[in-house]
């Protein structure tokens, strides 16, 4: 609780006094937790497609698969940007806890032998988001495996 208290004091023996009291709740939105990451170059209808397979989970309870908010970056992870669930990003689970999220193609366009950076954050229902869990992944120049590294938040 923080409270106030103001007091004036006038001439004579008239004392005026005012008191405002108010209740602060703070909330701290817990960012995902990333298990896994594999980068990979897939062959899919005669091209090339870069993969990045993440699976993760919420450190604590209460939050679902609808409060994950997903990122990604072709310049580094300074660069991240959100971009909506069903535009290359696609997410199942949770299987005991877990969710697997997979983010394909246009999404990581271009980065055939190169690398970039994908994330998920938790969105709580006030608005506020908690920081990002990211994976930087190179990609193999033909099919493959390539590597990934997490850093989560």
């Amino acid at each position: 609780m923080i409270g106030a208290r103001l007091s004036i004091t006038g001439s004579g023996t008239s004392v005026n006094s005012k008191v405002a009291a108010s209740t602060v709740t703070a909330i701290v939105v817990p960012a995902p937790v990333i298990d896994t990451c594999t980068a990979s170059s897939v062959l899919v209808s005669l091209s090339l497609v870069p993969r990045v397979v993440l699976t993760w989970h919420y450190p604590t309870g209460g939050y679902v698969a609808t409060n994950a908010r997903y990122y990604n970056s072709n310049s580094g992870i300074a660069g991240l940007t959100l971009v909506s669930l069903g535009s290359g990003v696609s997410t199942t689970g949770p299987v005991t806890g877990t969710y697997t999220s997979t983010f394909t193609g246009s999404l990581l366009g271009g980065l055939l032998g190169g690398s970039g950076d994908v994330g998920v954050a938790t969105a709580h229902s006030s608005g506020w988001r908690s920081l990002i869990s990211s994976a930087h992944a190179t990609f193999p120049l033909l099919v493959g495996t390539g590597t990934c590294t997490i850093a989560n938040a």
